[in-house]
Protein backbone atom coordinates (compact mmCIF):
# COMPACT_ATOMS: atom_id res chain seq x y z
CA UNK A 1 0.00 0.00 0.00
CA UNK A 2 1.57 3.67 -1.01
CA UNK A 3 1.05 5.83 1.86
CA UNK A 4 -1.21 8.91 2.17
CA UNK A 5 -0.48 11.35 -0.82
CA UNK A 6 -0.90 14.80 -0.47
CA UNK A 7 -3.12 16.37 -3.38
CA UNK A 8 -2.19 19.91 -3.47
CA UNK A 9 -3.86 23.16 -4.17
CA UNK A 10 -7.07 22.39 -5.70
CA UNK A 11 -7.51 23.44 -9.57
CA UNK A 12 -10.27 26.15 -8.49
CA UNK A 13 -7.42 28.01 -6.56
CA UNK A 14 -4.79 28.27 -9.07
CA UNK A 15 -6.73 31.20 -10.68
CA UNK A 16 -5.81 33.54 -6.92
CA UNK A 17 -2.02 32.61 -7.61
CA UNK A 18 0.08 35.14 -9.30
CA UNK A 19 1.47 33.68 -12.57
CA UNK A 20 5.16 34.00 -11.33
CA UNK A 21 4.27 31.28 -8.27
CA UNK A 22 1.95 29.51 -11.08
CA UNK A 23 4.74 28.74 -13.21
CA UNK A 24 7.33 28.19 -10.35
CA UNK A 25 4.77 25.34 -9.11
CA UNK A 26 4.27 24.20 -12.49
CA UNK A 27 8.22 23.64 -12.47
CA UNK A 28 8.58 21.82 -9.72
CA UNK A 29 5.61 19.97 -10.35
CA UNK A 30 7.87 18.41 -13.66
CA UNK A 31 10.86 18.19 -11.60
CA UNK A 32 8.96 16.17 -9.02
CA UNK A 33 7.62 13.74 -11.87
CA UNK A 34 10.67 13.24 -13.76
CA UNK A 35 12.41 11.47 -10.52
CA UNK A 36 9.34 9.88 -9.59
CA UNK A 37 9.88 8.05 -13.03
CA UNK A 38 13.16 7.60 -13.03
CA UNK A 39 12.58 5.70 -9.63
CA UNK A 40 9.95 4.19 -10.57
CA UNK A 41 11.92 2.44 -13.73
CA UNK A 42 14.64 1.61 -11.91
CA UNK A 43 12.72 -1.12 -10.02
CA UNK A 44 10.84 -2.22 -13.27
CA UNK A 45 11.22 -5.77 -14.57
CA UNK A 46 8.95 -5.52 -17.35
CA UNK A 47 11.08 -3.78 -20.27
CA UNK A 48 8.48 -2.78 -22.38
CA UNK A 49 7.16 -0.89 -18.98
CA UNK A 50 10.10 0.47 -18.15
CA UNK A 51 10.64 1.74 -21.68
CA UNK A 52 7.53 4.11 -21.31
CA UNK A 53 8.77 4.86 -17.28
CA UNK A 54 11.92 6.45 -18.72
CA UNK A 55 10.41 7.82 -21.85
CA UNK A 56 7.67 9.96 -19.30
CA UNK A 57 10.54 10.84 -17.30
CA UNK A 58 12.29 12.11 -20.58
CA UNK A 59 9.09 13.99 -21.39
CA UNK A 60 8.33 15.76 -17.93
CA UNK A 61 12.19 16.76 -18.03
CA UNK A 62 11.27 18.58 -21.31
CA UNK A 63 8.56 20.25 -19.85
CA UNK A 64 10.56 22.00 -17.19
CA UNK A 65 12.97 23.26 -19.87
CA UNK A 66 10.21 24.56 -21.41
CA UNK A 67 8.84 26.15 -18.36
CA UNK A 68 12.00 27.58 -16.93
CA UNK A 69 12.54 29.37 -20.42
CA UNK A 70 9.34 30.90 -20.19
CA UNK A 71 9.70 31.98 -16.79
CA UNK A 72 13.32 33.20 -17.79
CA UNK A 73 11.80 35.32 -20.64
CA UNK A 74 8.61 37.00 -18.21
CA UNK A 75 10.42 37.30 -14.96
CA UNK A 76 14.10 38.41 -16.58
CA UNK A 77 16.71 38.47 -14.00
CA UNK A 78 14.91 36.37 -11.09
CA UNK A 79 15.33 33.00 -10.13
CA UNK A 80 12.51 30.68 -10.23
CA UNK A 81 11.15 30.24 -6.95
CA UNK A 82 9.21 26.91 -5.56
CA UNK A 83 6.55 27.93 -3.49
CA UNK A 84 5.93 25.57 -0.78
CA UNK A 85 2.46 24.90 -2.61
CA UNK A 86 2.24 22.36 -5.33
CA UNK A 87 -0.52 20.82 -7.68
CA UNK A 88 -1.80 17.60 -7.82
CA UNK A 89 -0.39 14.81 -5.80
CA UNK A 90 3.03 15.42 -5.08
CA UNK A 91 5.30 12.37 -7.01
CA UNK A 92 8.00 11.76 -4.82
CA UNK A 93 10.94 9.04 -5.96
CA UNK A 94 9.71 5.92 -4.80
CA UNK A 95 12.03 4.99 -1.19
CA UNK A 96 11.25 1.56 -0.66
CA UNK A 97 11.42 -1.57 -3.00
CA UNK A 98 8.07 -2.06 -4.53
CA UNK A 99 6.41 -5.10 -3.31
CA UNK A 100 4.25 -6.79 -6.10
CA UNK A 101 2.43 -5.91 -9.04
CA UNK A 102 -0.59 -4.31 -6.32
CA UNK A 103 2.21 -1.61 -5.22
CA UNK A 104 3.14 -0.73 -9.06
CA UNK A 105 -0.84 -0.86 -9.94
CA UNK A 106 -1.29 2.03 -7.35
CA UNK A 107 1.45 4.01 -8.62
CA UNK A 108 0.55 4.05 -11.76
CA UNK A 109 -2.89 5.19 -10.39
CA UNK A 110 -1.20 8.02 -8.91
CA UNK A 111 0.84 8.97 -11.93
CA UNK A 112 -2.75 8.85 -14.02
CA UNK A 113 -3.95 11.68 -11.47
CA UNK A 114 -1.22 13.08 -11.60
CA UNK A 115 -0.59 13.67 -15.36
CA UNK A 116 -4.95 14.36 -15.49
CA UNK A 117 -4.67 17.09 -12.89
CA UNK A 118 -1.49 18.72 -14.75
CA UNK A 119 -3.39 18.77 -17.81
CA UNK A 120 -6.38 20.54 -16.46
CA UNK A 121 -3.38 23.20 -14.41
CA UNK A 122 -1.87 23.64 -17.85
CA UNK A 123 -5.04 24.48 -19.38
CA UNK A 124 -6.01 27.08 -16.86
CA UNK A 125 -2.97 28.49 -17.95
CA UNK A 126 -3.82 29.08 -21.45
CA UNK A 127 -5.85 32.53 -20.03
CA UNK A 128 -3.66 33.61 -17.58
CA UNK A 129 -0.04 33.95 -20.04
CA UNK A 130 0.09 36.73 -22.56
CA UNK A 131 0.91 35.93 -25.99
CA UNK A 132 -0.50 34.38 -28.38
CA UNK A 133 2.75 31.72 -28.55
CA UNK A 134 2.79 31.04 -24.57
CA UNK A 135 -1.27 30.77 -24.95
CA UNK A 136 -0.16 27.49 -27.54
CA UNK A 137 2.73 26.04 -25.12
CA UNK A 138 0.11 25.92 -22.30
CA UNK A 139 -1.81 23.63 -25.03
CA UNK A 140 0.71 22.01 -26.06
CA UNK A 141 1.79 21.13 -22.06
CA UNK A 142 -2.09 19.78 -21.75
CA UNK A 143 -1.90 18.15 -23.91
CA UNK A 144 1.04 16.39 -23.69
CA UNK A 145 0.26 15.33 -19.94
CA UNK A 146 -3.12 14.29 -21.45
CA UNK A 147 -1.08 11.66 -23.67
CA UNK A 148 0.56 10.77 -20.80
CA UNK A 149 -2.23 9.88 -18.93
CA UNK A 150 -3.85 7.50 -21.68
CA UNK A 151 0.00 5.97 -21.68
CA UNK A 152 -0.36 5.07 -18.07
CA UNK A 153 -3.85 4.02 -18.44
CA UNK A 154 -2.72 1.60 -21.12
CA UNK A 155 0.05 0.13 -18.96
CA UNK A 156 -2.41 -0.39 -16.44
CA UNK A 157 -5.49 -2.06 -17.74
CA UNK A 158 -2.65 -4.44 -19.54
CA UNK A 159 -0.68 -5.23 -16.04
CA UNK A 160 -4.58 -5.70 -14.84
CA UNK A 161 -5.06 -8.09 -17.24
CA UNK A 162 -1.48 -9.30 -16.38
CA UNK A 163 -2.43 -9.65 -12.82
CA UNK A 164 -5.34 -11.77 -14.10
CA UNK A 165 -3.87 -13.99 -16.21
CA UNK A 166 -1.32 -14.49 -13.91
CA UNK A 167 -3.76 -15.57 -10.99
CA UNK A 168 -5.46 -17.69 -13.02
CA UNK A 169 -2.57 -19.64 -13.99
CA UNK A 170 -1.91 -20.87 -10.27
CA UNK A 171 -5.80 -21.69 -9.88
CA UNK A 172 -5.60 -24.80 -12.08
CA UNK A 173 -8.04 -27.01 -13.41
Amino acid sequence: MVPEIDEGVSLERIKEFPLEKLLGMAIKAEIGAKKFYESLAERIDIQELKNKIEWLAGEEGKHEALLRKIYAEMFRGKEVVFPKEHIGPELKPVERELQGVQDLLELIRWAMKAEEIAAHFYEGLIDMVDTEEKKRLMRYLSDMEKGHYYTLRAEYELLLDWEMYSQMMHVGP
